[in-house]
């Protein structure tokens, strides 16, 4: 593959080696000669000696040939740098420099001017701006050196997140298989890292803290394959709008929706993480050969801690398994009078190792994850049930060493790669996560307008509220009875065709907030047609004319996002949207399946269920598919239905917003 030459080079130089141990260059070139076994070669224009290995003062100088690159040298001379790099028929770099776009226009020109030199010659590179790259074959960070080799490769936008990692690593005992630090992806991105990563046969999952995708189209349809290999967990920086901000200044990159972006994880069948804690605590899962299941059994020596895990793992949408009749004489048999065989399983506070012992063997062969709690107490401590749970390994053991000595339990489980947690609600936090992994899916997206709707917006930037209504009942959209009306006659005509009592409101070209500007009418009665009539041409000569409708007030909307196009979004509507937030996010082309998904997320399906209202949820479900269907054939940039009402007949979309 491309990056073969990036991931296992046989023959490494550095250039911007340096003599001097507090310079990046020379942290660089100590790390890579120590831990590669392929020929290393130090570059230095001033040097001809680096920690005694003879250097070189350009790359033309060295006879041999060069896969791969590391350059960290001054921003000015990296072009220079690279044009050398091509001259020998280098495959491959790291630009460790940074000064590129991240810090303003004179670095984008520099970036720009890098990235044409290497393309050139044909070289993939990493970076600039970045910590660099740990192999299972070399260390080509200014990190630490001495990084335990493991199953978990980490995939980071940012060298501080990345060292922090590595700490992390070594602190917990986590073995590590790469580290790949992205930096600016002038040219090598993300989606190629994690595909390549993917098929790695030592790698079991990648671990991705990113702040802005290089190119969501690519990235949404690269990533459906690599995480159907293994499992790839995305935490995002830039979640607000003040840290999207900061993001373009840490390494240029367009933060985007972070709501969007989540929707994005979930359409390639990533995982998504919302904090640091979460994404370290679900690598304990994944770094072990327990099997874990969405049924649990919770055993304790304590009683409270029972029920709050309870309550968490109801909560989180997972199941406490039932222990089945065979199994509750032997149980009773173990366990204390004031404790019941039954699920949580209370073994007692003046449980000891005996009892947890006896107890696991029992219900050691269920088919569920196995919660193992213990509070340190006078009878037990948490280093004996860590003992105890070393006999149960591979039967879905999960441990929660709560008192003054779980740091010396959890150094026993984690040393035999049995998951370990402080908190209860942490491990099923962790749990859930894991077991609702999301299917992958590869959005198709091809365009195919109606030549009716074609014909209406050409040449459009906006649509007017009744071309709006038009358009939808071309894709399948109902609308409730409507009219048009400049004359009071043709508002008394048009009113009585369709039924009292009626809406009537403004109708403009262009779109406005019709509630604000107090445009907007409702249960008008025969009589009180002429006077409303009157009242909304002061605002505006066009008056329309609705069936006025009951049922929940739904918002189905439409956005062309930056980074990954266009977006659904779905939640409540009328003028609670703004207030509630309850929303939903889907990448379109939205199949019905995951619009029901959509629905349930917002809250919608329980609005509409509530009561036994028998509200047609399928209108809405095909409402929502529709709707992806119409902005990516149109390429619209944003579309508001709101609110779209939603009762016993159907979903009638009552005023819509179109904007190209």
């Amino acid at each position: 593959m491309a990056l073969d030459y990036l991931f296992r080079p046989r023959s490494i130089a550095v250039v911007g080696a340096s003599r001097n141990r507090e310079k990046v260059g020379n942290v660089l070139f100590r790390n890579i000669s120590s831990t590669f076994r392929g020929k290393v070669y130090p570059v230095n224009n001033k040097s001809e000696v680096i920690e005694g290995v003879k250097s070189f003062k350009s790359l033309k100088d060295i006879q041999d040939d060069i896969d791969l690159v590391v350059v960290s040298v001054p921003r000015e001379s990296v072009k220079e740098v690279m044009e050398e790099a091509g001259e020998k028929n280098v495959k491959s770099a790291i630009v460790i420099t940074s000064g590129f776009r991240e810090v303003g226009e004179d670095g984008e020109r520099l970036e720009k001017e890098l990235v044409e030199v290497a393309h050139k010659h044909g070289i993939r590179f990493l970076g600039p701006n970045t910590m660099g790259l740990l192999t299972p074959d070399y260390n080509g960070t200014f990190a630490f050196a001495d990084v335990r080799r493991g199953e978990i490769a980490l995939v980071v936008q940012s060298g501080g997140i990345g060292a922090y990692m590595l700490n992390w690593a070594q602190r917990s005992r986590t073995g590590i298989s790469f580290l790949v630090s992205l930096g600016n992806q002038s040219d090598v991105r993300e989606y190629e890292i994690i595909d390549y990563l993917s098929r790695d046969p030592e790698t079991k999952a990648i671990f991705v803290y990113i702040e802005g995708i290089s190119d969501g189209e690519k990235f949404l349809q690269t990533m459906p394959d690599a995480t159907s290999r293994k499992p790839v967990i995305f935490i995002k920086g830039g979640a607000t709008a003040q840290s999207a901000e900061a993001v373009k200044t840490h390494t240029g990159s367009l933060a985007g929706s972070y709501e969007i972006f989540k929707a994005a994880i979930r359409t390639v069948g990533g995982i998504f993480v919302e904090n640091l804690r979460d994404f370290l605590d679900l690598s304990k899962l994944v770094n072990s050969s327990e099997p874990i299941r969405n049924e649990i059994l919770v055993v304790t020596n304590s009683g409270g801690h029972g029920v709050l895990t309870s309550d968490a793992i109801y909560r989180s949408g997972l199941s406490l398994v039932k222990i089945p009749e065979r199994l509750n004489l032997e149980l009773r048999n173990v366990l204390p009078p004031q404790s019941l065989a039954k699920n949580p399983l209370d073994l007692s506070g003046d449980a000891g190792r005996d009892r947890y012992l006896s107890a696991l063997k029992i219900v050691s062969d269920l088919d569920c994850t196995k919660l193992v709690i213990v509070q340190s107490l006078p009878f037990i401590s948490c280093t004996e049930v860590a003992k105890v749970l070393l006999n149960f390994k591979g039967k879905g053991i999960i441990g929660v060493t709560m008192g003054y000595d779980e740091d010396s339990a959890s150094r026993i489980l984690e040393s035999a790669s049995i998951p370990v947690f402080t908190f209860p609600e942490e491990a099923v936090r962790a749990i859930s996560t894991m077991v609702n992994k999301p299917t992958p899916r590869r959005k198709v997206r091809i365009s195919q307008p109606i030549n009716s709707a074609l014909e209406l917006t050409n040449g459009k930037s906006v649509l007017s509220d009744y071309d709006g209504l038009k358009l939808m009942e071309l894709y399948g959209i109902r609308t409730p009875k409507w009219g048009l009306a400049e004359s009071y006659e043709d508002a008394q005509r048009i009113a009585d065709s369709i039924g009292y009592p009626v809406v009537m409101k403004i109708s403009t070209d262009q779109p406005v907030h019709k509630t604000e500007l107090k445009g907007v009418y409702m249960n008008v009665e025969r009589d009180a047609i002429k006077d409303t009539f009157s009242k909304l041409t002061k605002i505006s000569k066009r008056v329309m004319i609705q069936e006025q409708l009951t049922g929940l007030e739904a918002y189905v909307g439409g956005i062309k996002d930056p980074v990954f196009g266009h977006t659904v979004v779905v939640g409540v509507g009328g003028i609670y949207l703004e207030v509630l937030k309850s929303v939903s996010y889907g990448i379109a082309p939205v199949y019905e399946d995951e619009a029901v998904e959509m629905v349930k997320e917002s809250k919608l399906l329980d609005m509409i269920t509530a009561r036994k209202r028998g509200y047609d949820q399928g209108s809405l479900i095909r409402t929502v598919s529709n709707v992806s269907r119409l902005i990516l054939d149109l390429n619209v940039k944003e579309m508001d239905i709101n609110p779209l009402i939603v009762n016993d007949k159907g979903a009638f979309a009552v005023d819509v917003r179109v904007v190209f």
